[in-house]
C-alpha cells in the first residue's frame, strides 16, 4: 500500500467588499457570523430579509455546501424569494439549500426516512376540514346517539388535540384551556383521540400536526437521523418569535450537531398566540444557549421618524422584551393624526373621504390600507365604500385552497395517490346527486378492507356490490361517470389495473380533464348562484393547470400544496387588469403583518375593540394587544391615522358612549400625535 495523502481544501475567500457596500453596518455584523449561536433581533423595516439572504450567501461563498444549509420560513413565498435573492448573489447552487415552511421541511425528511417511523412513503395530508369529516366518523361509531350531545363536537375535538401538541401539554391541561367544560371526560376523549390517531395510521394519512410529531419522532432517534443530522451544517430560522412548543424543540434538534444555528425575529412582532406561537422561546433563546451572539437591527428603511416615535414609545410600555429603538433613514414627515368621530357611521364616512383625498393627490387605492383588530369592525365601512364607489379588497375569508370546489379537485387527484384515505373517497363520492356522506361511507365498506380502493371501484358492477346497501339509483347511475373517468384516464387495460401515481407523466392533461368533468358538478351544485360566480369558481380550477405543469409526479404536487400553500393561503396567481384601478385593502392586523402602505388607518382605537374585551385584565394579554398595534403603526411608510367612534351602538340596541384605547391613552404625555380638527359639512 502506497503512501497516505492528506489533501486540506482550502476554503474560499470571500471578497468582502460587495457586502459592505450593500449592507448596513448592523447587518453586516450579522452576515458575519457563521459559527456558533447567534440571535437576531429585527425590528420591522430594518432590511431582515436582506440580511438572511446574504447571510446565506455568504456562507455558500465561504464554501459551505448549500445541501447542508437548512432554511426554515413560515411561508412558502418567504422561501422562494429568499432563494431567488440568493441565487442572485450566489448563482444557482442556491437552488440546492433546504428551505421552507416547517410542514414542507417535514413532509420532505418523512417522504425519504418516513418508514424509520412506521409510516409509508405515500402517504397523504388531511386539511382542518378533512381531519374534522374523519372525527365525525370516529364519534359516530364510538358515540351512542343518545349520548352523543354529551361530548364535544367534531371541531372541537380536533382543536384539543391539536392545542395540545403544539403547546406540549397533557390532554388535561388542553382540555381545560380550551374546553373546560369536558374536564370530567378526559378518559373517554382519550378513547376517541385514540381512535382517531389510530384510523389514519390504517389509512395512511397524516395531518399538520401529525408531519411536525412524526418529523420529531424521526429527530429523536439519534440512529435513524444521524445521516440526516450530519447533513445540515447551517441552521437559520425566520420569524423566530413565533415558533410554538413542537416548532422549537424540532429546531434544537437540528441545530444540535450544526456549525451555525442563526435564529431571526422581532419578538414585539408576535402577534400569533392564539395559534400556539409562544415568543418566550426567542426571549429565553440565550439562556438555552449562553453562548449566543446577540444583534440588533435597529435602522428602519420603510416609515418617516415621527411614525417610528410612535412604534417606539408604545412598545415601550410592554415589559416582556428586548429593548430596541428602530432609527430612521427617511426624512422628516407627518406626525400621526388621531381622529375622534361622533359614531361608525361618522368613523367611515371620514376614512372614505381621506382616502379619496389621497387618491386626488397621486397615492392610489392599493398603497392605502384600512387595519382592524376583527373583521366586524370593517362592515359599516364597507358599506360607505360602495356608496362612495371605492373599490376594495378584503384580506381575509377563505383561502384558495379552502375553497370547496378547489378542495374536491384536489381530493379526486388524491385517491389516485392513496387510494385508502377514505376522507377523500367521501369527498368524491357524495360530489355526486343522489350520495350522502354516510351514503359514500356505505359504498367504501362494500369492497374488502385495506383492498386498493379505486382498483375496485373501477371494476365493479355497482348495482350488483351495492345491493341492499340502500343506495338511491340515482347516485349509482351518477357514479358510473366517475368510474369511467378514472377507467379511462388511469386504468391500465393491458395489467388490468390502476397506473402507478408516479407514471402519470401528462399532469396538466388530466388536471384538465379532471375540471372538466368537475365543471357540470359545479354548475349543479351551486345552480343557485350567479352565472358569474359559477364561473368564478370554474375559473378557479382552471388556474391550476399551468400551475401543476412544474411538478415531476402527483404526488409532489399534492403534498407541495397541502403543506405550503394551504397553511397561509396564499393564492397562486392574483393579478388585476392594467385598465382596472388596484383597490384599497381592508384587512385585519394579523393579516397585515410583514406588508406596507403609504397611508394606514387604524380604526375602532377604543376599549373593548382595540384592545379586545377579553384582553383587558391580563397583563399578557395586554402585552400582546400592545404588540398588535405596533405591527399596525409599523405598516406605514408615510402617514398614519388613528380613529375611533365617541359612541357606538350596544347589542341590545341602546347608544353608550365609548372610552378610547389605552393604547392612546398611555401615550399622551408623549407627544407622539395630534387630534385632527373634523367638520362635518
Amino acid at each position: 500500500m502506497g503512501k497516505k495523502i492528506v489533501v486540506v481544501r482550502q476554503k474560499p475567500k470571500v471578497d468582502l467588499s460587495r457586502y459592505e457596500e450593500e449592507l448596513n453596518k448592523q447587518q453586516l455584523e450579522v452576515v458575519k457570523h457563521n459559527k456558533g449561536e447567534s440571535l437576531v433581533i429585527a425590528g420591522a423595516g430594518s432590511g431582515k430579509t436582506r440580511a438572511l439572504t446574504y447571510k446565506v450567501a455568504y456562507l455558500i461563498d465561504s464554501g459551505a455546501d448549500p445541501r447542508s444549509i437548512l432554511l426554515v420560513t413560515f411561508t412558502k413565498k418567504a422561501a422562494e424569494e429568499m432563494i431567488r435573492r440568493v441565487e442572485e448573489l450566489s448563482g444557482s447552487k442556491a437552488k440546492q439549500i433546504i428551505a421552507g415552511t416547517f410542514h414542507h421541511i417535514a413532509n420532505l425528511a418523512l417522504h425519504k426516512y418516513g418508514k424509520s417511523v412506521n409510516l409509508e412513503n405515500n402517504f397523504s395530508i388531511l386539511d382542518r376540514s378533512d381531519q374534522n369529516q374523519l372525527m365525525k366518523l370516529i364519534i359516530a361509531k364510538s358515540v351512542p346517539k343518545d349520548n352523543v350531545k354529551r361530548y364535544p363536537k367534531a371541531k372541537q375535538m380536533i382543536n384539543i388535540h391539536s392545542y395540545r401538541i403544539n403547546w406540549a401539554i397533557t390532554l388535561k391541561e388542553a382540555i381545560n384551556s380550551t374546553f373546560p367544560q369536558y374536564g370530567d371526560m378526559e378518559k373517554e376523549l382519550d378513547g376517541l383521540i385514540r381512535r382517531f390517531m389510530a384510523s389514519k395510521h390504517d389509512s395512511n394519512q397524516l395531518d399538520f400536526d401529525d408531519l411536525l410529531l412524526y418529523y420529531l419522532q424521526f429527530l429523536n432517534d439519534e440512529n435513524a437521523s444521524k445521516k440526516y443530522r450530519e447533513s445540515i451544517k447551517h441552521v437559520l430560522v425566520d420569524e423566530y418569535q413565533d415558533v410554538n412548543s413542537i416548532q422549537s424543540r424540532i429546531v434544537d434538534q437540528l441545530a444540535f450537531e450544526s456549525e451555525s444555528f442563526t435564529v431571526v425575529g422581532d419578538d414585539a412582532q408576535s402577534i400569533y398566540r392564539f395559534r400556539g406561537a409562544d415568543f418566550h422561546h426567542m426571549l429565553e433563546f440565550p439562556d438555552r444557549y449562553p453562548n449566543t451572539s446577540q444583534y440588533k437591527l435597529e435602522i428602519n428603511y420603510r416609515s418617516t421618524s415621527e411614525i417610528l416615535n410612535l412604534a417606539n414609545a408604545s412598545i415601550n410600555f410592554n415589559k416582556k422584551q428586548f429593548k430596541k429603538n428602530l432609527m430612521p433613514t427617511r426624512p422628516s414627515g407627518e406626525i400621526p393624526q388621531v381622529c375622534e368621530c361622533g359614531n361608525l357611521f361618522d368613523e367611515a364616512e371620514l376614512l372614505c373621504q381621506m382616502i379619496l383625498n389621497f387618491r386626488d393627490e397621486e397615492i392610489p387605492l392599493h398603497e392605502q390600507a384600512v387595519l382592524f383588530r376583527s373583521g366586524y369592525h370593517k362592515l359599516i365601512l364597507e358599506q360607505e365604500l360602495i356608496r362612495n364607489n371605492i373599490p376594495y379588497e378584503v384580506r381575509a375569508g377563505l383561502k384558495f385552497f379552502e375553497k370547496a370546489h378547489i378542495k374536491d379537485l384536489m381530493a379526486m387527484l388524491t385517491i389516485i395517490v392513496n387510494p385508502l384515505d377514505i376522507i377523500q373517497w367521501i369527498r368524491v363520492l357524495s360530489m355526486h346527486k343522489g350520495i350522502s356522506n354516510a351514503g359514500g361511507a356505505k359504498i367504501i365498506d362494500a369492497f374488502p378492507k385495506g383492498s386498493n380502493y379505486l382498483e375496485e371501484f373501477v371494476k365493479a358492477e355497482l348495482p350488483v356490490v351495492l345491493k341492499g346497501k340502500r343506495i338511491r339509483q340515482e347516485g349509482i347511475k351518477n357514479l358510473h361517470n366517475l368510474q369511467d373517468f378514472y377507467h379511462n384516464n388511469i386504468f391500465d387495460k393491458k395489467s388490468n389495473s390502476i397506473k402507478d401515481s408516479k407514471k402519470l407523466r401528462d399532469l396538466p392533461n388530466l388536471m384538465m380533464k379532471a375540471i372538466k368533468y368537475m365543471e357540470p358538478l359545479i354548475k349543479e351544485k351551486y345552480n343557485k348562484e350567479e352565472e358569474s360566480k359559477i364561473q368564478d369558481r370554474v375559473n378557479d380550477l382552471k388556474e391550476l393547470i399551468n400551475f401543476i405543469a412544474k411538478y415531476k409526479d402527483l404526488d409532489a404536487f399534492l403534498k407541495d400544496i397541502l403543506t405550503q400553500y394551504d397553511i397561509k393561503g396564499e393564492k397562486i396567481n392574483e393579478e388585476y387588469d392594467d385598465k382596472e384601478e388596484k383597490p384599497l385593502v381592508l384587512t385585519t392586523i394579523h393579516q397585515a403583518k410583514g406588508l406596507e402602505w403609504k397611508v394606514v388607518y387604524v380604526i375602532s382605537l377604543i376599549e373593548g375593540r382595540f384592545p379586545s374585551a377579553q384582553s383587558m385584565n391580563e397583563i399578557e394579554e395586554m402585552e400582546e394587544e400592545r404588540r398588535l398595534f405596533y405591527v399596525a403603526i409599523t405598516r406605514a411608510k408615510d402617514y398614519l391615522y388613528l380613529t375611533y367612534p365617541k359612541w357606538v351602538r350596544n347589542w341590545d340596541g341602546g347608544d353608550s358612549i365609548t372610552n378610547v384605547s389605552i393604547l392612546l391613552k398611555e401615550l399622551q404625555d408623549k407627544k407622539v400625535y395630534e387630534y385632527a380638527e373634523i367638520e362635518f359639512e
